[in-house]
């Protein structure tokens, strides 16, 4: 403020330049696209991931709505959890879904299973008894389930895609609580 007052003429131009700048500046950022915004730890992957999830075309069906033969060859995606691991074979407790796929344990149960197999194995790290899945794949017919002394009929479906829902805490970036689409391992041959 000092040097305003012992020469004003001086800073009126140098406060004229400045604002001048200032609207140059202004006025090139409104002209120019903005960046593209940078993935932070893998977010920008996880809402795409997701979004695929949710927006994947297939079939309204239940696992007990699927049993028909009239249903081989429907896409469906249906989420729970795994009960049991047969090689390349998954045998799922159907859960309702979330607006985004997800598994939703409610107080009422399904009492609904399903069998899902792919081209190979996963991780046992990262799916094992407990695992919280959603799984796009194809109706491909159906098999006797057995579970804890009894069974039903369920159908079978050949995944397509297979995303495993993380029960970590917030931040935990151990490579157990991967969340996301996984990709199989190949059988290994006897």
């Amino acid at each position: 403020m000092l040097w305003s007052k012992r020469n004003p003429v001086g800073s009126r131009a140098i406060g004229a330049a400045a604002l001048f700048a200032l609207l140059a500046l202004g006025a090139t950022a409104a002209w120019t696209r903005p960046s593209e915004p940078k993935e932070v730890d893998g977010q920008a992957e996880l809402l795409r991931q997701i979004e695929a999830l949710r927006t994947a075309e297939v079939a309204p069906l239940t696992p007990d709505d699927a049993l028909g033969e009239q249903h081989i060859g429907k896409r469906v995606r249906w989420a729970g959890g795994v009960y049991a691991i047969d090689g390349p074979c998954l045998t799922i407790l159907f859960a309702r879904s979330g607006d985004y796929g997800e598994p939703r344990w409610t107080p009422e149960p399904t009492y609904q299973t399903f069998v899902a197999c792919g081209p190979g194995v996963y991780d046992a790290d990262l799916i094992n008894a407990h695992s919280n899945v959603t799984i796009i794949g194809e109706v491909i017919g159906k098999q006797f389930i057995g579970m804890g002394g009894g069974g039903s009929d369920g159908p079978t479906i050949r995944i397509e895609k297979l995303y495993r829902w993380s029960d970590c805490l917030a931040g935990d970036d151990s490579p157990v609580c991967e969340q996301g689409f996984l990709d199989v391992e190949p059988v290994a041959s006897d």
